[in-house]
């Protein structure tokens, strides 16, 4: 097979990328919003369906028992911090009260359940009757008309709004199969619902998705490199517990340590050193996940050809002047600035800036 090649462009979303899509946005937005990181359990709680009622009382009951009633956490924090009470508890020896490994593990699987409904509620493309599915993004889709196969689009989102952009406007040029990176694509099953019309059957023939911290849909993937990569059709739709290989940020270096993820990481560095021009959408740089910003300072500070344009969707003056900072090799050699508030705001520029 030939070696893995990416191509000039390199997208880059974080979770505002999903907030911004056309279905979440206007006069009718629904109200459960797709999450950011700041305002995941205020999503949560926003969620009116009963048959998630349980799932969201028994995270908020968790987060009482340990922060108090006036707890303000981000997801990211709370999930780094559940995996630092396990990695603190695991193995003792010595009484560890009522937050024991049990006790933790079953709130790190109701934070998942969680996270699974407020997803379901605010962002489903894979059910017929779902805001997201009705009212499809045509903002993504221009994402996906604008691109060509070999290009790179780098989401940390868990969510599924992206892959369906790709299978549903990327004909031609996206395949479940040979898009995700994945280092075996033999081994990956389950690929026909996420594939696009005429979907390529060669690597480098695809536009790549690398989903740097796991995806809903897909099951966890095999404790051994030559297990079956399994892709599954209805993200949300599960009996008994939620089963999805996601990894919190601050731990994708240790949990990752299966063969899977260094090479996706180790793709999205290649990327990155050869990215013409990169396109970062909703995305935020959270001290939680140092080897995000390690990944972007390593690959940029040895990029063997300068990055020419930078493009920017993003509301906040900060978070622009974190990505400015942390790209400052590429700005050094030259690359340019173009910058937008807002997703739809971009999107009508994408074949401009893109090509």
């Amino acid at each position: 097979m030939a070696p893995w090649s990416p191509g000039d462009n390199v997208v880059i979303l974080g979770a505002g990328a999903t907030r911004g899509a056309e279905f979440a946005s206007g006069s009718d937005q629904p109200l459960c919003l797709p999450p950011l990181n700041a305002d995941f359990f205020t999503q949560l709680q926003r969620i009116t369906a009963s048959r998630h009622q349980s799932a969201i009382d028994g995270v908020l009951k968790d987060l009482l028992d340990v922060y108090g009633p006036d707890f303000s956490l981000s997801l990211e924090q709370y999930f780094t911090q559940l995996e630092a009470m396990l990695a603190t508890t695991a193995g003792g020896t010595s009484p560890t009260g009522k937050f024991g490994p049990a006790r933790l593990g079953s709130m790190r699987q109701r934070l998942l359940v969680a996270l699974s409904a407020v997803l379901e509620e605010s962002a489903d493309v894979a059910k017929a009757n779902s805001r997201a599915r009705r009212h499809p993004c045509s903002y993504h889709a221009a994402l996906v008309s604008s691109l060509s196969p070999k290009d790179t689009v780098i989401s940390f989102n868990y969510d599924c709004v992206v892959d369906h952009a790709l299978r549903t406007s990327g004909g031609g040029k996206w395949s479940a199969r040979y898009g995700y990176g994945f280092p075996s694509p033999a081994r990956v099953e389950g690929t026909s619902p996420w594939d696009a019309d005429e979907a390529p059957t060669q690597q480098n023939k695809s536009i790549n998705l690398l989903k740097l911290h796991g995806s809903l849909n897909w099951f966890p993937f095999p404790e051994d490199d030559g297990g079956i990569i399994k892709l599954r059709e209805r993200p949300y739709k599960q009996k008994g517990d939620k089963l999805y290989e996601i990894v919190p940020p601050e731990y994708v270096k240790s949990v990752g340590s299966r063969a899977i993820y260094p090479d996706l990481w180790s793709r999205a560095r290649l990327a990155l050193r050869r990215a013409k021009r990169l396109v970062f959408i909703g995305f935020s740089f959270t001290p939680t996940d140092l080897h995000v910003e390690a990944l972007f300072r390593l690959a940029l500070a040895d990029q063997p050809s300068a990055t020419e344009v930078i493009i920017l969707v993003n509301p906040s003056a900060d978070h622009r002047q974190r990505i400015r900072t942390i790209t400052s090799p590429a700005l050094a050699r030259g690359a340019r600035v173009v910058q937008f508030d807002y997703l739809a705001e971009a999107a009508p520029h994408f074949s401009e800036l893109l090509r």
